[in-house]
């Protein structure tokens, strides 16, 4: 077995080892004369559920047979990146399948990468990282957001550590177990730790539970409690002071009710006779449905396109791309469709690998495009 399938198979039993996959317990990055010291995992989850995981194997490079060991498994990996990169991904999408099905949410796994490099940590280490997508990690319900299900029951031995990270504006609402450290927006627990089912559980919402547009509804309300009020004021009043404000009037309710808006009398509203020849009479159900107007004319409907349902899910992206101008962001397609992140994730995964469309990174969004636009410097 080469030193590509073993880091491929010790990185993804890292997370098998969870109560969604097969494994019992994490076992260690070997490969030859390389053995790693420190596993570092990390999740950033986005507000849409998604989740930007890092997996880092540190080799600690503390002798001159290690650091030699360590300097050979970088070049390979630098000479044979797609290698990696691919057997890390089928094996990665196995475990998020086995936590779709636990959880019973639509998950995926995009953009994966691998790089193995050294950091003057606490002296020399090296280090190899997996990065990738998990689509669909956590639940969103409402305005919270909650993650650890698909990771329920993952050991961590004792040179493990697991940190889930949230976005900007939101604060803890719920977390178990208690982590052994935490940031601003982040929570860690250190091994050895065994999580119990339904462990671990973070759920954050937002630090300001008061929407934008809160304050707006705060005014539309308290007016509509002042006209509440000034009404029941005013019907509250003596009888006699009611029937003299009717009778000033100048009116009764029979004369309130003869007055009409000019736009609702007939002779407002309805064409003259001359209006109605001049325009025709309206096309029929036949005429509309052929595609004809009055007056027999092909109409806008004739010669139209596919309808969107005869459409397979791959025709409809590339028809959106092509009304976008060759260019878009992918969360566009999932909400121009009304899709789940994860359907589009596995339809353009399915037009990337027939080459009809290309992908790439711009901060936090996934842009697509046609593999003849260039992309910006």
């Amino acid at each position: 077995m080469d030193r590509r399938t073993v880091i491929g198979i010790a990185l993804t039993l890292l997370l098998c080892s969870s109560g969604v996959g097969a494994a019992a317990e994490l076992p260690a990055l070997q490969t030859g004369d390389v053995e790693s010291d420190t596993v570092v995992l990390e999740a950033a989850v986005e507000e849409n559920g998604d989740a930007r995981w890092s997996i880092e194997y540190r080799v600690a490079l503390d002798d001159e047979n290690t650091t030699e060991a360590f300097e050979s498994l970088q070049r390979d990996i630098e000479q044979n990146t797609s290698d990696y990169r691919t057997q890390f991904a089928s094996r990665m999408r196995n475990t998020v399948a086995a936590a779709e099905n636990a959880t019973g949410r639509e998950m995926a796994v995009e953009n994966v990468t691998v790089k193995a490099s050294t950091s003057p940590l606490s002296g020399e280490y090296g280090v190899v990282r997996y990065s990738f997508d998990w689509v669909g990690f956590a639940e969103v319900s409402d305005d919270r957001i909650a993650a650890g299900d698909a990771i329920a029951g993952i050991f961590l031995d004792a040179d493990t550590r697991l940190t889930l990270s949230w976005p900007e504006g939101y604060v803890i609402d719920v977390v178990d177990p208690r982590p052994d450290s935490e940031g601003d927006r982040s929570a860690t627990w250190n091994g050895p730790q065994e999580f119990d089912v339904g462990q671990p559980r973070l759920v954050v919402r937002p630090a300001n539970s008061l929407p934008p547009w809160g304050p707006v509804v705060g005014v539309l309300l308290f007016a509509g409690a002042g006209a509440v009020w000034y009404y029941r004021r005013r019907t509250g009043r003596p009888p006699g002071e009611m029937a003299d404000e009717s009778g000033s009037g100048g009116g009764s309710p029979a004369a309130g009710q003869s007055e009409q808006p000019a736009a609702e009398s007939p002779s407002a509203s309805s064409p003259t006779a001359e209006e109605s020849a001049g325009e025709g009479a309206p096309a029929s159900a036949e005429q509309t449905a052929a595609g004809e107007d009055a007056t027999g004319a092909l109409g806008p409907n004739a010669g139209k396109e596919t309808p969107e349902e005869l459409l397979s899910p791959e025709e409809r992206v590339l028809g959106l791309l092509e009304q976008q101008g060759g260019r878009m962001k992918q969360k566009t397609v999932t909400e121009e469709l009304d899709w789940s992140a994860a359907r589009t994730s596995q339809v353009v995964g399915s037009l990337r690998d027939e080459g009809k469309v290309e992908s790439f990174r711009l901060g936090r969004e996934n842009v697509l495009k046609f593999p003849e636009t260039d992309e910006p410097e």
